[in-house]
């Protein structure tokens, strides 16, 4: 019996192990990260003349602060609050109410956020990868909406 439980324990531990493994190599996005718009691809959107994401990321909270300027808009700053756990977080891009999930895909975090427009629902999956040195953190955009679909690359690299 004493074997059994003895034996049962170490499984246990074994099996804890790969977990907490697998937790440490979630990469820590936080810095102050700036768009290099040459290495960037907007698609059919103009790109904007600066941006500057301010990241804090204590796993699972994760806070973005972004600082955008375009021509068209002026500076526009979104303050993002987000946990990855599973469940929605509302935040507000301007008039606009957000919806987003996120999660991990291995090293990439994957946010899938919701908004409504004048044009119906529409869907943003953003996939942040974080460079093996650490110094550039890439966003995969896709832009989904009324069966339309608009993709992006944004390379950003850490001060």
């Amino acid at each position: 019996m004493r074997s059994m439980r003895a034996a049962a324990a170490l499984l246990a531990i074994a099996f804890a192990i790969p977990a907490v493994s697998a937790a440490q190599q979630v990469p820590n996005l936080s810095g102050t990260w700036v768009l290099q718009a040459d290495k960037s691809d907007f698609g059919m959107m103009p790109s904007p003349q600066s941006r500057t994401d301010v990241i804090e990321h204590q796993e699972p909270k994760l806070t973005i602060k972004r600082t955008v300027l375009t021509t068209a808009a002026g500076e526009s700053i979104l303050n993002l609050v987000y946990a990855v756990d599973g469940k929605p977080h509302k935040n507000m891009a301007g008039p606009s109410e957000l919806t987003s999930l996120l999660s991990w895909e291995g090293r990439t975090l994957v946010t899938v956020s919701t908004l409504e427009t004048g044009q119906g629902q529409a869907t943003i999956t953003d996939r942040l990868t974080l460079s093996e040195d650490g110094k550039t953190l890439t966003q995969q955009r896709t832009l989904s909406m009324q069966g339309q679909e608009a993709k992006q690359t944004m390379v950003m690299v850490k001060q």
